[in-house]
């Protein structure tokens, strides 16, 4: 009978442990996110759910695009360009703002179909990772019949002389 209450114990003991390491995960490693943006607009990303208290001159964070392109840097409080993938040269910033309120926010503009897939964010210092899947839609594009109008704009207007005609 004893032998069955170590054994208890020992159970309660591992499930605590896991808890608390579950826990400790989450809080450095946030859940994955969706962001959806349009081809040519452009979207925000975060970093962390929480805010960050660090003094930003010491501040120094990695965003990643499918682990492999350099999005942006910032090393030890200074914007670092040098690395940057070609592809987000003047696209891409981190919202100046929003970092002196603790907060990190990429900000990705001209939303190209290639910017699609997975963007890592790392803090090395509070061993902060944010993963952010961003899905790009297509813009669609509408032809004009010979007006000037857009389809979209003539058939609401036939719908609604329609609709008047019929209430009459």
């Amino acid at each position: 009978m004893m032998l069955l209450t170590v054994n208890s114990e020992s159970n309660t003991y591992q499930r605590c442990c896991f808890i608390y390491v579950l826990v400790l995960l989450i809080d450095t490693a946030s859940l994955h996110r969706l962001v959806e943006g349009v081809e040519g607009g452009s979207v925000v990303m975060p970093c962390s759910k929480r805010s960050i208290v660090l003094e930003e001159k010491h501040l120094t964070v990695h965003w990643r695009h499918n682990d492999t392109r350099n999005v942006y840097d910032i090393i030890q409080g200074e914007v670092s360009v040098k690395e940057q993938d070609p592809a987000y040269k003047n696209r891409a910033e981190v919202l100046a703002k929003e970092l002196k309120k603790g907060q990190i926010f990429l900000k990705i503009t001209d939303l190209q179909l290639s910017d699609r897939g997975t963007f890592l964010c790392f803090v090395p210092d509070l061993r902060l990772y944010h993963s952010t899947q961003l899905v790009v839609k297509e813009k669609l594009h509408v032809k004009s019949h010979g007006t000037g109008t857009s389809l979209g704009r003539t058939l609401h207007l036939l719908l609604l002389s329609g609709f008047i005609l019929h209430f009459i």
